[in-house]
């Protein structure tokens, strides 16, 4: 998690030339080989999803009528999240080892947004990371960071310490006004829907009312503040004449980009053009800026079904998580917090070709290691219940024959 979230190859001198991720991948794998003889319990339907999905676009790969090359390599490449799904779910088997993986990504997403503040490296007006990889990108980079901020919510909440606090809270500012730094259209509406869940489950749910006032008064603060980048770019997505940053032309090419995806999916509807190849057929060298598109016109529609697929059971798990540990227990926390994060990539992904990155599929296991471990802690619960009940109806049936027995005996 370290190695992906917070690329540390991109800024410590020496390490672009090691290939970490590699060296990391390998460790993964021999620590899932040797581990497998330890994990009993039955594979996650996730899991099966996600194995079913990687195998479509193996699949997809050599049937690809544009490069067969190039997809397999991405595919390749993909094929690694596989791993860390598992992993996460074999080893995650208490609440302290998912904070800590949770802690991770969270202090990683929220350095990298304020180095990007720090640096201030703009593309027309908007601002980019300043590391390769999944952060170069604004949009890109703005959904890496929004899917985060539930979590640093989530870890301000179960601090008990005050610094930790403050650090969250500045955290959350920090990454909160870097994504309006970015002008994503798309990173907002994303935004909108993380906030609308956070306030509904941590505030009016959960009791903290004075959460409305304090997020309307933040982001009252950082909309004015941010420069009237986004909002130019709102307005010029549907007006040429209020274009700003070339958000109007932006809008144009990424719909004619959707339509041609869709056209790509009818005329190869079970396996695709392969995954990566889209951009050779589109007619414009550019991905389709729509996950669920990328997904059917890449690997084709057996490749849709199981992305979704994937991702409802995030859901599913995560309802049945809120439902297990109801109340303000780390496990009801960390579930609303995830659910704000998985709903923010599901709305944000729908303008962005995020398909192949890790992140989704991460909080996807993410749920299912808490899922797991609330299932387990309430049987636990429900057979110390059990028992205590068994023995005190004992103890009243003692009681009970030795009074009798008194009875009789005077």
């Amino acid at each position: 998690m370290g190695t992906y979230c917070a690329r540390p190859q991109d800024w410590i001198p020496g390490l672009s030339a090691v290939p970490l991720a590699k060296i990391t991948g390998a460790l993964a794998l021999l620590a899932l080989v040797f581990s497998l003889r330890h994990f009993r319990q039955r594979l996650p339907r996730e899991v099966f999803f996600l194995s079913l999905l990687v195998g479509q676009l193996f699949v997809a790969s050599f049937m690809s009528p544009v490069w067969r090359g190039g997809a397999i390599q991405v595919t390749l490449d993909f094929a690694k999240v596989l791993i860390i799904v598992f992993l996460i779910i074999a080893a995650v088997t208490t609440l302290w080892r998912l904070r800590l993986l949770i802690l991770t990504q969270a202090i990683s997403i929220s350095a990298i947004a304020a180095v990007a503040i720090w640096k201030g490296r703009l593309i027309l007006g908007r601002l980019e990371g300043v590391l390769g990889g999944n952060y170069t990108d604004p949009n890109d980079m703005a959904l890496a960071i929004i899917i985060s901020l539930p979590l640093c919510l989530a870890l301000l909440f179960l601090s008990r310490n005050w610094l930790w606090k403050i650090l969250w809270s500045i955290s959350i500012l920090v990454m909160t006004y870097a994504v309006f730094l970015t002008g994503s259209r798309g990173g907002f509406l994303s935004l909108l829907v993380v906030a609308s869940v956070c306030l509904w489950e941590f505030a009016i749910r959960g009791r903290r009312r004075y959460l409305l006032v304090l997020a309307a008064m933040v982001g009252l603060i950082l909309w004015q503040s941010s420069g009237g980048m986004l909002v130019g770019r709102l307005k010029g997505t549907f007006d040429v004449k209020e274009d700003t940053s070339a958000a109007y032309d932006s809008a144009q090419a990424r719909q004619q980009l959707f339509w041609r995806s869709i056209e790509v999916t009818k005329e190869h509807p079970l396996f695709g053009v392969g995954p990566g190849n889209f951009d050779a057929v589109s007619g414009q060298w550019h991905t389709t800026h729509n996950s669920l598109t990328l997904m059917s016109s890449e690997g084709g529609v057996p490749a849709l079904i199981l992305y979704v697929l994937m991702l409802w059971c995030g859901f599913k798990n995560l309802k049945a998580t809120k439902r297990l540990g109801r109340g303000r227990t780390e496990s009801s926390v960390l579930a609303r917090a995830l659910f704000a994060s998985l709903a923010g990539y599901a709305v944000g992904s729908i303008f962005l070709s995020v398909a192949y990155q890790f992140f989704p599929y991460i909080l996807v296991a993410y749920s299912t290691a808490l899922f797991l471990i609330t299932r387990k802690s309430a049987v636990r619960s429900k057979e110390r219940d059990l028992e205590s009940r068994s023995s005190l109806e004992k103890t009243r049936y003692a009681d009970t024959r030795n009074a009798e027995l008194s009875w009789h005996s005077s």
